[in-house]
Order: structure tokens, then C-alpha cells, then sequence
């Protein structure tokens, strides 16, 4: 096709009111998981016996509730078999969760000699359906409480980093009553002790977290061992440490003014703020809140490299192709002190704060990291904490996936490093985008060459598998000895000079700008899920392929200039589905999904789909690795209809990347990746035979359903293209949609004549 081609809008689908339907009602046939019934039954009851003795005294003692680990086996994981007609309202309740497969039950007094009853005298073949899944039942104690601390450890770091407090999580036992009596015992618990009593953590009301006193070995065993207790663990500090080879001096033209014809997208910076003396920079900064700091309190540095590549990124590194022409102005929170370091609790008041006073920054920056990665079987609290401010503030925080620093650097392919390049905390918070580091210049003596992973980018997956980090930028190359010398991404300090530096902090801006500058592109008021679809999709349209064991560090690539994210070319046709689904019509067909002719050939089909979904789904972190409540699953396929019904479908568009069960078990993907808010899905067809109706479908699944549950707004997002760039795939689709009366308009874009201030 002629190069000089004219770039074409994306279009929008408008959903039919006959699109959305109830889904199908199918029987679920019970399942046996065992088949020495008998012995299951003695191995439950023996530990129903144990449960029962291990706290027997706190019977005696008190009508607190308390909490037993129910262990399923490896086939009993799945939603659809949760035991929860054995362990109801009647016997010992579910109350969450931990990893998959491990489920946390209510003991009040009384309540097992029920279940036991239960057990042995109930003759539904449900009883034995639920008993046949159970592998283990077993008290929850003090050290699962402490996890991988022990009570020594703990002091230890407290008496290092001066603190006198600890996290204390109780356990929701999903009632008002069960809550109130926990805490009134956990206040009496503090006096007994000599220490002031607990305090409510205020910034996640999702998790029922307390500041809880305590300065001795005594204080902090009575504190893991109460039967309220979930869990028990240190505040830890987020650090900043920053590196930088000088260049040269600065001068104004690496930071020219905003051209005031220009109405530019702002992002909000969390950082260490920008130095108030560079007067080229502070042109940029349409505020600047530093109230919590003085100046002689602050320490610019971070900050100040951050927002010069939110400013001039590209100019800034020699017109490097690669770096996005997006520029954008700056709300300057200063949330980090001079220090260097900060405790979670002060930085999440600071980050609230920000939020709260800035409401015309929608899109945020945030290169800060803890030293601790994150889990497999649940989000930390900070990750969750700040999935509520996003939620609560309307906004999306784009993070880094934090830096490795042991000696050697790794080389790429990285080798197996045993989880300790697992991304930092918060990288793996649910609505935000944590965005990893890539090599964009290198030496002979490198550890990887340009377009490879850096050497000091930590790898995902997030919690429960969900694929982190979504995204990849250029944040530096290091040697082994991480010597980054003419291999670093050049910015500008605090001292007013050109540097080079190195780090996932670096290559985050670079994504949060573009971010920005879609986001402002966009008319009316974009959803935060279809920014981050948008993203996620161009960035797998415009990187090479990733297999499996690449994704953990890649994501799904970069994302190109925001300009070639909003366009169309003629051999390509992209296609947006945005539309709330509710819990009792849940399932969206569209069938007509246009196949075009120009990717027909000797009676096959060929040619590319790419597809992307993205939402923010409901969640509960009380539920562990089941942290994500909602499963959304596109699909397009060919199919048949009978009397308006589907009576056949074959879907062709599988998971990305398609060799997933490589790197996870299959429990893994069923029950972690495939509940992420966030996947794509590719097909390059080859021997797909021609068929007359094709479909696409939407369905939405709840770990937990039940009819009030909200509906959920997604985005799905459809390419289908020829990878030899020659047919005429755009104008096809078009004609083929307009023929059978699909709904569509374009994407709604500013023009650069309606520019306004938002």
C-alpha cells in the first residue's frame, strides 16, 4: 500500500439494547474429589478435634469469634467449588480468604459441635460434596499472624528504626457485631498492656488495619497471639536514593517555555519536588505544594530528574526516537522529605492530601517504591490502600517496578534470581500501572543490548499472577558492576546541570506523559480503564511478540507517541466496546463482527486480531490472592444461530502471550491471571476456514455473585489487521458494519482548535 497514507479514526461500537442478555442457567453437577470418602471424614473430624482443643480456652475465656485455615485440594480451587453450603450461617461461615485454595472459616462457641453434627448426620449429597474437597482444617495462630517474622525480628527493627508501633490487622468476620466486639477486646487488651489504645489506619477503609503500641518482646506476643489478630507486621520505609554522572551545565533551551497557544495535559508529581531555583522548570509547574516541608527539610534531586522528563523527555536525549514528543505541566506535590526516607503511614497522608487539594491532575506520577516485593497471596496494604485513594480521588497512579541492585547486574536472558527481583511494593496495586525499565542505548561491556530489559528492572508477577508490570519504558542500561557512563537516560538536577541516571523511576514518566497526553486528547471525561486499555493495546500493536517468559518483564511492551495510539492506518481497523455490565444481563453478543474479504484467501481466512480488555473490577482484601472479584472474558469466534440463539461458537482469539501455561501452573493461570483487570488476547490466522458469521462475545463472572453485586464498566478493544500492510482492512470493516447496522461513531478527539483548560 502506498506509504503516503492518510491516517483513519478509531471507531466506537455502540451496544444494541438486544446485545446484553441474561446468561444461560446450567446445572452444575456435583463432584467428588476424593475417593476414600471414609477417610477424609476421620482425617475432618481429627482436625475439627484439634480446632477445637487449640482454643478451648479462649471459649472459656471470652464469646470471641476465631478463625481456622481450611485447606482444598488442588482440583476444588475454582470459584464454582467453594464449600460454602458446609461452611454457611448455620455451622462456621467463610469469611475470606489467603493463597488460592486456602480459605479462613468463624468459630463462635458452640459452632463446631454444629458442623460436626453436620457432618455426620446430614445426608444431602452436597454435605459430601463439600467435606469430599477439604484436605486439611487446621487453628490459626499467633505465627500465621507474624508470617515470616518472629517476635525477635520484629523488635529488632523496631528498636533500628525507632519505632514504638505495629500494624495490626483484625480479622472481618463480615458482621458489624463480630467487628465492634474484636476492637472493644483489642482496646482492653492495649490497657492490660500499659499502651495507648489502637487507633483505626484512616486510608483503607477495606482493610480494618490499626496502629497498635507496642515496645517489647511481651507486648508484641500478646499482640500476635489475640485471637482478633490477622496479622501483625512493621511499618516500613520507602527510600529514595538517587545517582547522577554530570554532562554539562543546563542552559534554557533544554527546557524552553510552554508555548502559550498550547493548552498542555498535566500529570500530578508525587516525588521529592522539583528545585524551586530553576526558574525553566518552575515555568512548568502550574503549582507547587510543599506544605508539608520546609525548604531546608527537602531534597530536590529525585524529584527535579522525574519532572524534566515529564517536561522535555524526548529534546532532553538527543531527539531519541523512542522517547515520547509529549510534554506536559506539573502540580508539584512534595511528598517525599529531604531525608530520604519516609514511614508508608506518613507518605500514603501526604499522598491523600495531594490528591484531595489537586483535583485538576487526573493522571499521576509516582517513582517511589518500598524495599519489600510483593506476594503471591495478597496485596500489601499500602498496594490496597492506594487502590482506594485512586478510587476515592477519580485518578490513575502510574508507578515503577523498582530496581535490583545485587552484584553482578544480570545479564538478559535474566537468569533465575529465585523471586528476589520480584517488583517492589506498591507495584503491585490493582489500579494503577507499574511501568518497568528498558535498555535504550549500550556498550560492548553491557549487560544487555538496546530493547532488552535493564539489568536493575524488577520482574513480575503482581499478587495472585496478575501480570505486572502492564508496561516498559527506557530507564537505562548498567554494566555488571551497574557503571551506566553514556548508557543512562539524561535528565537535569537540582544543581542545574545535565545528568545521566539509571532506574524504573525514570522510565516510568515517560509513560505517565503519554498517559496525560491521551487522556487530554480524549473529549469529555475518559474512563480510567479506557486510558489503560488504550495504552496496553498500542503498546502490543507497536512492540515486536513476547512469549511467556518475557512478560514478567516487558509487560505488554511500550506504547508508542500518543498521536499513532488515536489513529488508524488503511490496513488496520481498530474498534472500542465500552458499556456497563450489569450482574443479571452480563453476557454481550454481537454477532456480524466484520471479517473482511480483502483477508480471505483460498478459502481461509488470514490476517491479525488483537483484542484488549480492561476494567477495575470490584475488590476484596479480605479475600487474599482472591483480591480481584470480577473475571471479564472476550471472546470472537465464528458461530451459527438458531431462531436467534447461538447455537455454535468457536472462539479464535486466545491469551497473550500463547504460551502462558509455560510459565504458570494451570491453577495459576485459571485462578490468578485470568482475574486480572488487564489482558490481551492475539491471533495471527492462517488456516482459520472462511465462515459467514462471526461474533463477539463479552462475559463477565464474580467470585462472590449475587444479584446487588454493581455493574461493571468495561472497555474492550479490537484490531484486526494485515501483517503485510497491503489490504485495504479499514474501509472494509467500515462498509461491512454500516451494511448490517451497527451503531458507531468515531473516537471522540480534541482538535486542536477546541483545546481548552480542563
Amino acid at each position: 500500500m502506498n506509504e503516503h497514507f492518510e491516517y483513519l479514526p478509531i471507531k466506537v461500537v455502540i451496544p444494541a439494547a438486544g446485545d446484553i442478555h441474561r446468561p444461560h442457567s446450567a446445572k452444575a453437577v456435583p463432584k467428588d474429589f476424593t475417593d476414600s470418602y471414609d477417610e477424609v471424614i476421620d482425617t475432618v473430624m481429627s482436625d475439627l478435634e484439634s480446632v477445637a482443643s487449640y482454643f478451648e480456652n479462649s471459649f472459656l475465656q471470652s464469646n470471641l469469634p476465631v478463625v481456622a485455615r481450611v485447606t482444598l485440594h488442588e482440583e476444588a480451587i475454582a470459584k464454582s467449588h467453594r464449600p460454602d453450603k458446609l461452611f454457611d450461617f448455620t455451622t462456621c461461615p467463610i469469611i475470606g480468604g489467603e493463597y488460592f485454595g486456602n480459605l479462613l472459616i468463624s468459630i463462635r462457641p458452640g459452632a463446631l459441635d454444629k458442623l460436626i453434627q453436620k457432618i455426620q448426620t446430614g445426608s444431602a449429597q452436597y454435605i459430601r460434596n463439600d467435606v469430599s474437597k477439604i484436605t486439611s482444617i487446621a487453628p490459626f495462630t499467633a505465627q500465621d499472624a507474624l508470617g515470616a517474622w518472629s517476635v525477635e525480628a520484629i523488635l529488632a527493627y523496631m528498636q533500628e528504626h525507632g519505632q514504638d508501633s505495629l500494624k495490626l490487622r483484625l480479622f472481618d468476620h463480615r458482621d458489624r457485631d463480630s467487628s465492634n466486639l474484636l476492637f472493644q477486646h483489642l482496646t482492653k487488651l492495649a490497657t492490660s498492656l500499659n499502651v495507648q489504645p489502637p487507633k483505626r489506619l484512616p486510608h483503607c477503609a477495606r482493610m480494618p488495619v490499626f496502629d497498635f503500641s507496642a515496645n517489647t518482646l511481651q507486648q508484641i506476643q500478646n499482640a500476635s497471639g489475640f485471637v482478633g489478630t490477622q496479622g501483625l507486621a512493621v511499618y516500613e520505609n520507602f527510600t529514595i536514593s538517587t545517582n547522577a554522572i554530570v554532562c554539562g551545565p543546563f542552559d534554557e533551551n533544554h527546557i524552553p517555555p510552554p508555548d502559550p497557544d498550547v493548552d498542555y495535559p498535566i500529570v500530578g508529581l508525587l516525588d521529592s519536588g522539583t528545585d524551586p531555583n530553576n526558574a525553566q522548570i518552575q515555568k512548568w509547574v502550574i503549582a507547587r505544594d510543599d506544605c508539608d516541608y520546609n525548604a531546608v527539610d527537602q531534597n530536590n534531586e529525585h524529584g527535579t530528574l522525574v519532572a524534566s522528563l515529564l517536561i522535555n523527555s524526548k529534546e532532553l536525549n538527543h531527539g531519541h526516537e523512542g522517547f515520547p514528543g509529549s510534554k506536559a505541566k506539573i502540580v508539584d506535590v512534595v511528598a517525599f522529605p529531604g531525608a530520604g526516607h519516609i514511614d508508608e503511614r506518613e507518605l500514603l497522608d501526604n499522598i491523600d492530601r495531594g490528591l484531595n487539594n489537586h483535583p485538576e491532575a487526573k493522571i499521576w506520577n509516582m517513582s517511589l517504591n518500598k524495599e519489600s516485593p510483593c506476594h503471591d497471596s495478597s496485596s500489601s496494604y499500602f498496594a490496597v490502600a492506594l487502590d482506594e485513594l485512586q478510587d476515592k480521588h477519580g485518578v490513575l497512579i502510574v508507578n515503577s517496578a523498582g530496581n535490583f541492585s545485587e552484584l553482578p547486574a544480570p545479564t538478559w536472558p535474566r537468569p533465575e534470581l529465585y523471586g528476589r527481583d520480584r517488583i517492589y511494593q506498591p507495584g503491585e496495586s490493582l489500579r494503577a500501572l507499574t511501568v518497568g525499565s528498558l535498555a535504550h542505548r549500550d556498550r560492548p561491556d553491557a549487560c544487555v543490548r538496546i530493547g532488552e530489559p535493564s539489568p536493575f528492572s524488577r520482574r513480575g508477577p503482581g499478587t495472585a499472577f496478575v501480570p505486572k508490570p502492564e508496561l516498559s519504558h527506557f530507564g537505562g542500561n548498567t554494566n555488571s558492576n551497574y557503571d551506566y557512563a553514556q548508557m543512562g537516560v539524561r535528565s537535569i538536577n537540582a544543581k542545574k546541570q545535565i545528568v545521566e541516571t539509571v532506574g524504573t523511576s525514570f522510565a516510568t514518566p515517560l509513560v505517565t506523559v503519554t498517559a496525560s497526553a491521551l487522556r487530554h486528547r480524549l473529549d469529555g471525561d475518559p474512563s480510567r480503564h479506557l486510558i489503560k486499555g488504550l495504552l496496553v493495546h498500542s503498546s502490543v500493536l507497536n512492540s515486536r511478540h513476547i512469549d511467556a517468559n518475557e512478560l514478567p518483564y516487558y509487560g505488554f511492551g511500550t506504547p508508542p507517541d500518543m498521536p499513532n495510539i488515536l489513529r488508524c492506518k488503511p490496513w488496520e481497523a481498530t474498534l472500542i466496546f465500552e458499556m456497563d455490565l450489569p450482574y443479571t444481563h452480563r453476557h454481550f453478543h454481537k454477532t456480524d463482527f466484520p471479517i473482511p474479504p480483502c483477508l480471505h484467501r483460498n478459502g481461509k481466512v488470514f490476517g491479525e486480531i488483537i483484542m484488549t480488555v480492561s476494567y477495575d473490577p470490584p475488590v476484596d482484601p479480605g479475600e487474599g490472592a482472591a483480591y480481584s472479584q470480577v473475571n471479564i472474558k472476550p471472546a470472537i469466534g465464528r458461530c451459527t444461530e438458531d431462531n436467534g440463539e447461538i447455537d455454535f461458537f468457536k472462539g479464535q482469539v486466545v491469551p497473550y502471550p500463547k504460551d502462558m501455561s509455560q510459565l504458570f501452573e494451570a491453577d495459576q493461570i485459571s485462578h490468578g491471571f485470568k482475574w486480572a483487570p488487564i489482558k490481551v488476547f492475539r491471533t495471527t490466522m492462517k488456516n482459520v476456514a472462511v465462515w459467514d458469521n462471526w461474533q463477539i462475545s463479552i462475559k463477565m463472572e464474580a467470585r462472590n455473585h449475587h444479584e446487588a453485586i454493581q455493574p461493571q464498566p468495561v472497555a474492550v478493544i479490537v484490531t484486526l489487521r494485515d501483517p503485510n500492510e497491503e489490504q485495504p482492512v479499514y474501509d472494509q470493516v467500515v462498509t461491512m458494519m454500516n451494511r448490517v447496522g451497527w451503531q458507531t461513531e468515531n473516537l471522540n478527539i480534541r482538535t486542536p482548535s477546541r483545546l481548552r483548560v480542563r
